[in-house]
């Protein structure tokens, strides 16, 4: 087969499909958990919690083999009812003295079943199996359970799970499309069992027990299996109850089941059942409407390197309105490659290419633009960052400096006395060994001319979107949005004293849990403990000693800093400024590099990294250390776009104009970099990996020159 297939959302190459059939051929064959561990393994599906989509996997092999392109092994006999609940043998606990009203029961309170493990599990399974309508019924998939406790005894049970595949009510209410529910569908979570004890006659104790668990499911349910539930959904018989107890607890009731159970497909032979939603958050149906983007199949940037066609790979996938325009970019990325250091005309070979080229980037429709032009980048990037472990973003600002081109609109000020240009903020992939994978992100923009300059305290009393530093959030939820399509791979995103923002901090928690925050920090906060940060590590005793290797500055050679490394937990408070100061504290976890004895004459290093990654040890706080010093890379490639592209010398009417042109360049200097990068990660990479057979002719050629120049004079 010479053509990929897309099943369950999952792209299977050719060479995936052949290794499983090849896996199938042999003796004994494998099994069909081994084969869903295997396409798990090759296409990094996992789930949120790290763990391999096997269930899911398992289904599109299935799909697979109806579509006759896959034959998979006999099933395996399974013992009947082994999935049913188990009775622990043990009788029901007694209850003593169970008041009437629900203020009256002393220490009312859940108990977490932490698994099968856990001495109360078999308890769970007796209270359900002997009083609940469902008995032994099992519990599939995803699944929370809670014992009801009190000093009277154990007044009952609660069971969630998996919310129902398709649920025509439910899916009205949300107003979600297909891809969107497939995508949100593990936020919404079933409460498939509730049960109060037949002995227990107590007013209101079903909604004061719903309050309580609604109130820690999400937590509970995000520390088990790494997802933050948003909806959960329930059924009511309603030839046996009338669900008043969820109607004064706030659930909405939105319609009735079909009768056709949990299959679907079959007759309506169930019974009909009221179905009841709960929101756990405001914005719940609009979150779960998102549109999910498809998963990724990695790729790694070795291959990308070696591809013949890899401009077709990084810009093939652009949409521009017209097949045309999309052939015209890449055939410029290809211009562009073939001499980086050229003037944009000068990278055509004659006039007809140029006028193409130019009539792209003068084009007066809205399609083209640097954010379209880079669309295909950035997903061609995800791909390479999901098949790494851990990816780091370092994100940095850079200006541009376009002083000699006075006619050009849409420019605005660089600063005090240096001119008018752009300014780009620009979120870049790295492997931790320095390696770039990609942009991710870019956005450039011209300064509005600063008429009267703003008092500080009015500057921080401005919510955060108003500043030009919501930039550095907006990186970062660019990248939580590609942490959820890569949940195995951790992405640590790094700023320097810039991005040392409130806000981000904040956001951590509540993010991907693969995402992590690494910020140098700039404010001297202040602590719950009363203290300033700066202070309270200053007490910390020295944890470790290493040395640093700083690059090249401004004016200072490369260097090596002998360092001393302390680290903790602090809890920061917000700023006291505007509605900030109703904001909870945020928890970080704080690694600070200073340098005791610098030379003479140079800014010793003083580095206060701030994380939401714990920190054990001194082999961890160091790790953190050594992930800040890739965030250099981010300005060798900007060295690479100015100096290597000369970005700073094109001529065009409009900022806009400059803003396309600059797309390109971006992912030229990020594949010159990456070359280099690789080349000195991997020496023994093949050389035609990053290089054709003609630019390594010239290369020979050129180092015969040199050698024969060398010994000529020698």
């Amino acid at each position: 087969m010479s053509e990929s297939i897309v099943v369950c959302r999952r792209e299977f190459h050719p060479e995936v499909l052949e290794h499983l059939n090849a896996l199938t051929r042999q003796e004994p064959p494998p099994t069909r958990n081994m084969l869903a561990r295997e396409v798990c393994a090759h296409l990094a599906w996992y789930s949120p919690d790290g763990r391999a989509a096997t269930s899911s996997a398992k289904v599109a092999l299935r799909k697979l083999e109806r579509r006759g392109v896959l034959r998979l092994p006999e099933r395996a006999m399974r013992s009947a009812g082994r999935h049913r609940l188990r009775r622990s043998d043990q009788p029901l606990p007694a209850l003593a003295g169970v008041p009437s009203r629900v203020d009256q029961i002393r220490a009312l309170q859940l108990h977490l079943i932490a698994g099968p493990e856990d001495p109360r599990h078999g308890l769970w399974n007796d209270l359900i199996i002997e009083q609940h309508p469902c008995g032994d019924a099992p519990l599939v998939g995803t699944q929370l359970r809670y014992l009801i406790g009190s000093e009277h005894g154990w007044l009952g049970a609660l069971g969630f799970g998996p919310a129902a595949f398709v649920l025509a009510s439910r899916d009205q209410w949300i107003g979600w499309s297909v891809g969107a529910r497939l995508g949100h569908l593990r936020q919404v979570v079933g409460l498939s069992r509730l049960l109060i004890r037949q002995e227990v006659r107590c007013a209101n104790l079903v909604s004061k027990v719903l309050s309580l668990v609604l109130a820690r499911l999400p937590e509970d349910w995000h520390e088990r299996y790494r997802v933050r539930p948003l909806l959960v959904e329930t059924y009511v018989d309603r030839s046996q109850f009338k669900g008043l107890s969820l109607s004064v607890s706030n659930w909405l009731r939105v319609g009735v089941s079909s009768g056709r159970g949990r299959l679907g497909t079959g007759p309506a032979d169930k019974t009909l059942k009221d179905v009841w939603l709960y929101p756990l958050h405001g914005r719940c149906r609009q979150q779960l409407q998102e549109e999910v983007p498809a998963p990724l199949t990695p790729r790694s940037v070795e291959q990308n390197l070696a591809q013949a066609e890899w401009c077709e790979g990084e810009m093939g996938g652009v949409d521009l309105g017209d097949r045309r325009r999309k052939r015209r970019a890449v055939n410029i990325l290809a211009a562009r490659w073939q001499n980086p250091s050229a003037s944009f005309y000068g990278s055509f070979s004659d006039w007809s290419p140029a006028k193409g080229a130019y009539g792209l980037i003068e084009h007066k429709g809205p399609e083209i633009s640097l954010a379209s032009l880079l669309s295909a980048h950035q997903e061609t990037t995800q791909r390479r960052m999901a098949a790494e472990a851990v990816v780091l973003l370092a994100q940095d600002t850079t200006s541009l400096n376009y002083s000699g081109l006075r006619q050009t609109t849409g420019l605005g000020p660089l600063g005090e006395a240096r001119g008018h240009g752009l300014w780009v903020h620009s979120l870049l992939a790295l492997r931790p060994d320095g390696v770039p994978l990609g942009v991710l992100d870019a956005q450039c923009w011209g300064r509005e001319p600063v008429v009267t300059s703003t008092p500080r305290r009015g500057r921080n009393a401005k919510s955060i979107d108003e500043k030009e530093s919501y930039r550095w959030v907006q990186m970062y939820q660019q990248a939580a949005a590609a942490a959820r399509r890569m949940p195995q791979t951790q992405l640590v995103v790094m700023a320097d004293r810039e991005g040392d923002l409130y806000e981000l901090h904040q956001a951590a928690p509540d993010g991907p849990p693969n995402l992590h925050p690494l910020v140098r920090a700039q404010h001297n906060r202040n602590l719950v403990s009363h203290q300033k940060l700066w202070a309270h590590m200053a007490a910390l005793p020295c944890g470790h000693r290493r040395t640093v290797e700083v690059p090249r500055r401004a004016g200072q050679p490369a260097r090596t800093a002998a360092v001393e490394v302390r680290w903790d937990r602090v809890e920061i408070t917000p700023p006291a400024v505007g509605c900030k100061r109703s904001w909870p504290p945020a928890g970080v976890w704080v690694v600070w590099v200073q340098e005791p004895n610098p030379p003479a004459g140079v800014e010793p290093l003083d580095w206060m990294l701030l994380s939401d990654l714990p920190v054990p040890n001194a082999q961890a706080a160091w790790q953190r250390v050594e992930w800040y010093c890739r965030r250099w890379t981010i300005e060798e490639w900007h060295r690479v776009l100015k100096s290597g592209c000369g970005v700073e010398q094109r001529e065009f009417r409009t900022a806009e104009h400059l803003q396309r042109v600059l797309a390109f360049d971006l992912i030229v200097a990020w594949r010159v970099l990456a070359c280099v990068k690789v080349g000195r990660a991997m020496p023994q990479l093949p050389a035609t990996v990053l290089y054709t057979l003609e630019e390594l002719e010239v290369l020979r050629a050129a180092s015969k020159k040199k050698a024969s120049c060398h010994r000529h004079w020698s």
